[in-house]
């Protein structure tokens, strides 16, 4: 290059030259008002080139000083970038890691060299978060939405921290935002119906699990959701009958029925409309009929409650014995008959019925219990006192808990939902400890 150089040097010479030999006359150059010089034609060519090349030159240095600058500044931000993400780097591997003082080392010094960078101000967030310090999670949260108000990260962080907070119209507010970007997203959506649910609005519960329900979901997610949505109908119905709109209560229990035919808890809940309304028949019927369709003993044992308290025991007495012919080997049916008798102080009968049954198949505490008490009704004292011990509880009263069938909790009351695991029509009678035995074969 230095060569070619030269020779474009030399070659421009020799053309000045043969110029200048061929070109002796002179010009008169005006360089301002009144001031004129005679140059020679080959000086003004030398002056306009040289002018030429210094215009060039300084044009070329400026261009060369900018790139140069721009370099050097290019440079210096990928250094600074470069240690930002490593630190950030090295900050994300502790806080993985639980070692979260050394994170928030790590992070608070990427904040001095970028304040607005948006992820860190996030992972300090939840380092906050994570120790429960609420106020300084927010406030790094809050950071971050002043740099991205629409990032979908920010705002459910907020919801998060106010949600821990219980501060549920605030989380509400955000994760309405993230909606209006996304508003077909499932687990947003969940957690606006958790919301709702913990706060008891069961009208706004059943309107968001809906549009759930309209979301894309997997086959098994569907059918769990379409479970919830009867649970959540059930639910406005007894909150309907809790404030005396028994109308409503029948309406919407009677749709729980039409989609779900075992649904047992909706039978109850259902009867105690109607017997709120005084409307005894509509509420014999409904348990008459959900025994008739669902065989469930929960439902017998409220229909014994219903026919005892209006009188009628006969009635409930003759449909535990139709229940029987239909079925004789059903040992709990004869168990729950010979439970009435003994309820009714109707004692011989009830020893006639629970001699019937073949304690081998039907061993449980509550059988050994209710012959105990029948023997010492008997004045058997010696037979009720080895029914007793056969029982391993002397003063376990004479009552069959209910039982959860997903979750194995007992508890004395009826519920139409499980305390334990918030399933709902899951209670059943734990006669011959049913729970226990299914917790058994499910974990093995």
């Amino acid at each position: 290059m230095a060569k070619f150089l030269v020779f474009l040097i030399i070659v421009f010479l020799l053309v000045v030259g043969i110029l200048a030999f061929f070109n002796k006359d002179t010009v008169n150059l005006t360089v301002w008002q009144g001031v004129t010089y005679e140059v020679p034609v080959i000086g003004l060519i030398l002056i306009s080139s040289a002018a030429g090349i210094f215009t060039m030159f300084i044009v070329f240095s400026i261009r060369d000083a900018r790139r140069f600058l721009s370099n050097w500044q290019y440079n210096r931000r990928q250094k600074k970038e470069s240690k930002i993400q490593e630190s950030y780097s090295k900050g994300l591997d502790a806080f993985f890691a639980c070692r979260y003082e050394e994170a928030e080392d790590l992070f608070t010094r990427v904040i001095e060299e970028d304040p607005s960078n948006v992820n860190t101000l996030l992972r300090l967030g939840d380092i906050a978060f994570n120790g429960e310090d609420h106020f300084k999670a927010k406030d790094f949260y809050t950071k971050a939405k002043e740099i991205k108000p629409r990032s979908v990260e920010v705002l459910l962080s907020l919801a998060k921290v106010f949600e821990a907070q219980q501060k549920w119209q605030e989380a509400l507010k955000y994760l309405d935002t993230v909606l209006e970007i996304d508003e077909e997203n499932p687990e947003i959506l969940i957690r606006k119906r958790d919301i709702f649910e913990r706060s008891r609005k069961w009208e706004e519960v059943l309107e968001v699990q809906y549009k759930i329900l309209k979301c894309d979901l997997s086959p098994e997610d569907e059918r769990e959701e379409q479970k919830k949505l009867l649970g959540f109908k059930y639910e406005l119905g007894c909150h309907y009958l809790e404030t005396n709109n028994t109308e409503k209560t029948v309406k919407m229990l009677k749709s729980i029925i039409k989609m779900d035919k075992d649904f047992t808890s909706a039978y109850i809940v259902l009867a105690e409309a109607y017997l709120k309304d005084g409307n005894t028949d509509e509420a014999q019927g409904i348990l008459l009929k959900g025994y008739e369709i669902t065989l469930s003993l929960v439902l017998l044992v409220r229909l014994e409650d219903f026919f005892i308290v209006i009188g009628e025991p006969g009635t409930i007495i003759e449909l535990y014995q139709k229940a029987i012919q239909k079925n004789p080997r059903d040992l709990k049916l004869q168990f729950f008959l010979a439970k009435l008798y003994y309820r009714l102080e109707m004692i011989d009968y009830a020893f006639e019925t629970i001699n019937v049954l073949d304690t081998t198949a039907f061993d449980f505490p509550d059988l050994h219990i209710l012959l105990g008490n029948i023997y010492q009704r008997r004045s058997h004292f010696e037979k009720a006192a080895e029914e007793y011990k056969k029982a391993l509880k002397v003063d376990k009263p004479l009552l069959v808990p209910f039982c959860c069938s997903a979750c194995s909790y007992s508890s004395k009351d009826w519920s139409g939902r499980c305390p334990e695991c918030r399933n709902w029509n899951t209670f059943i009678l734990n006669t011959h400890e049913i729970c226990k035995t299914q917790k058994r074969q499910s974990s093995s």
